[in-house]
């Protein structure tokens, strides 16, 4: 009787998996939302598969190798048809940085009160600072 073999290849098919569903569905947009549906087939796969790829992390550590090919390159991969696909909102820190820049504006050139370049400096009232 011949004995089954057990899978031991987790990641890969769900790479390849996901890898061909980009491959066959894109329309090349890497906007939110504009190239896969949100919350559709795709973005689940890529869920799970992020998903297993934290619990090996936990698991395992961070440079662990996963059939033959080092962790944080799975993760890379991942990463990268994720955002290519348009399923990852921008980052909200970058909006706000944006905005922080257009509200704080270095404005002392535009200083047009001559009160506030007018300073009088007071002589020191103990001799031992005069000199």
């Amino acid at each position: 009787m011949k004995k089954a073999k057990v899978q031991k290849d987790i990641i890969t098919p769900q790479w390849l998996n996901v890898k061909e569903m980009y491959e066959k569905g894109t329309n090349g947009s890497k906007e939110y939302g504009t190239n896969f549906e949100l919350g559709g087939e795709l973005d689940q796969l890529c869920n799970k598969l992020i998903n297993d790829l934290a619990d090996i992390t936990q698991r395992c550590g961070y440079d662990y190798v996963v059939e033959g090919i080092k962790l944080d390159l799975w993760k890379e991969r991942v990463w990268c048809l994720v955002e290519n696909a348009g399923l990852l909102p921008e980052i909200a820190w970058r909006d706000e940085l944006e905005d922080e820049q257009k509200e704080v504006k270095d404005n002392w050139y535009e200083i047009n009160d001559e009160e506030e370049w007018n300073y009088v400096i007071e002589e020191p009232s103990t001799p031992e600072l005069l000199g």
